[in-house]
């Protein structure tokens, strides 16, 4: 018997760092799917996301931003999101509406062009500007794209989101292919992990090192459906340490609590989350820094 088939398209979002990229999937799913921070760079591992929409199936390929600081993008990451550009059979790129660095955005709507893909702009943080500026910025940025094709949405506010739906349906072309299998309601180590690196960038405001590393050493049911979590935050030099500490473990603390309340929001369930810090060279010195 033959799998039942189902129109899809694949989708690719692109931008600078920080345009809102990870901010415009949540809310597109209404629910937390990648990691949003005032951070660039936080959205690292590419990753597909599938949402049904109108009996279609939407592909989203959320990538890194790969236009900004080039001293502090590695070529995987360059490689990353161009690998998700060519899977893709659109590509999304997001412009700050206050700041549409229209030289840096034709040179990445040249790129997408120049890899033979369909490019639609999507003109994002429109809620910073006033009527006024809003009209003249949309006729400046029209003007200075030559007049591709463009919608507008703010995503922080979810105005716009549906209508970008419906206008990809109506605009784009949806090939058969098979229902692909969705687990958002899975616990993933690895999405855990990007849980609990948002909170360590949210939290430190300090010069992050982004060298961080992150793994889920066990997720364990307990007895009464709760999860215990055990995830252990590697560093590189011990100066680290402190400051993720802060004062008297005030911000490991702080960065263990909003990461567990973000995953009993998510996952419907209850959490018990234990960070440990670890050097990743020599003396690899445990402390057990748990919510208490």
């Amino acid at each position: 018997m033959k799998k039942k088939l189902i129109q899809t398209i694949k989708i690719s979002i692109v931008g600078e760092p920080n345009v809102g990229k990870s901010t415009l999937l949540n809310k597109i799913f209404k629910k937390k799917i990648s990691i949003v921070s005032r951070k660039a760079q936080t959205t690292v591992k590419q990753k597909s996301d599938i949402l049904i929409f109108q009996n279609k199936q939407f592909v989203f390929l959320d990538t890194p931003g790969i236009f900004g600081n080039k001293k502090k993008i590695s070529r995987s990451t360059f490689k990353q999101a161009s690998n998700a550009i060519l899977e893709s059979d659109l590509v999304l790129l997001l412009v700050n509406a206050l700041k549409p660095n229209i030289e840096k955005n034709t040179d990445i709507l040249n790129y997408i062009k120049s890899l033979d893909k369909d490019c639609l702009i999507v003109i994002n943080k429109i809620d910073l500007l006033n009527k006024k500026s809003y009209l003249e910025g949309m006729k400046f940025i029209k003007k200075n794209f030559n007049n591709n094709k463009l919608i507008t949405l703010s995503a922080i506010k979810s105005v716009g989101i549906n209508s970008l739906l419906n206008y990809l349906c109506k605009n784009y072309n949806f090939f058969y292919k098979k229902y692909l299998k969705i687990n958002n309601e899975e616990i993933s180590s690895g999405f855990i992990e990007e849980i609990v690196r948002e909170k360590v960038l949210n939290n430190i405001h300090d010069e992050i090192p982004y060298n961080l590393r992150f793994k889920t050493e066990s997720i364990t049911k307990n007895k009464d459906k709760s999860y215990r979590v055990d995830l252990s935050i590697f560093f590189n030099k011990s100066s680290h340490k402190p400051i993720i500490l802060g004062k008297e473990g005030k911000n490991i603390k702080k960065i263990s609590v909003s990461a567990r309340l973000d995953l009993e929001k998510i996952y419907k369930e209850k959490f018990h989350l234990f960070l440990y810090l670890k050097a990743i060279k020599k003396d690899r010195v445990k402390i057990d820094s748990m919510e208490k």
